[in-house]
């Protein structure tokens, strides 16, 4: 993960964190800038007028911004899949926003359903004291951390093939 500006995330530096030290380091991050963070707010509408964007959220509150960052993830929504209405009920069930800890677990062999980033992270966990199965529709290509000791994200915004 990039770290924002002036302050480093603590870990592994070539490594991917999991969820639970992003988590912290956002609460850190915002704690240590002093920036106004508000929990359980639904934003159901945004509007961009004479360069300012108006977020109305369902409490009724507005909030104004010259800048919008969307940081709610690509896919927000759970996706359940029908078959699994026919999965016998002795087999635990789980979707990501459902999943706190292994502890939750009953059984030893997990198989987790898409490679997306909180599939993988989950992976990542499991796999320190489960056996972990990660099912994705193709294959993924992953690209390194580091090139020549570069950080590869770094390489690519120097290059200028790629606009970022």
């Amino acid at each position: 993960m990039n770290q924002l500006s002036d302050l480093i995330m603590a870990g592994d530096q070539k490594g991917y964190p999991d969820k639970h030290e992003v988590a912290d380091y956002l609460e850190f991050y915002a704690q240590h800038n002093k920036l106004p963070v508000l929990l359980n707010k639904n934003v159901y509408s945004v509007e961009y007028n004479d360069q300012i964007y108006c977020l109305k959220t369902q409490d009724g509150e507005t909030f104004q911004a010259k800048c919008l960052v969307n940081a709610t993830g690509a896919n927000q929504k759970v996706n359940v899949l029908d078959i699994s209405r026919d999965i016998p009920v002795e087999i635990q069930q789980l979707t990501i926003d459902q999943y706190q800890n292994r502890k939750q677990l009953s059984s030893k062999n997990i198989a987790i359903i898409g490679d997306g980033a909180s599939g993988c992270q989950v992976a990542k966990e499991l796999a320190e004291t489960h056996n972990v199965t990660l099912f994705c529709v193709s294959p993924r290509p992953f690209a390194p951390q580091e090139l020549f000791g570069i950080n590869t994200l770094a390489l690519f915004k120097k290059n200028v093939y790629f606009k970022f």
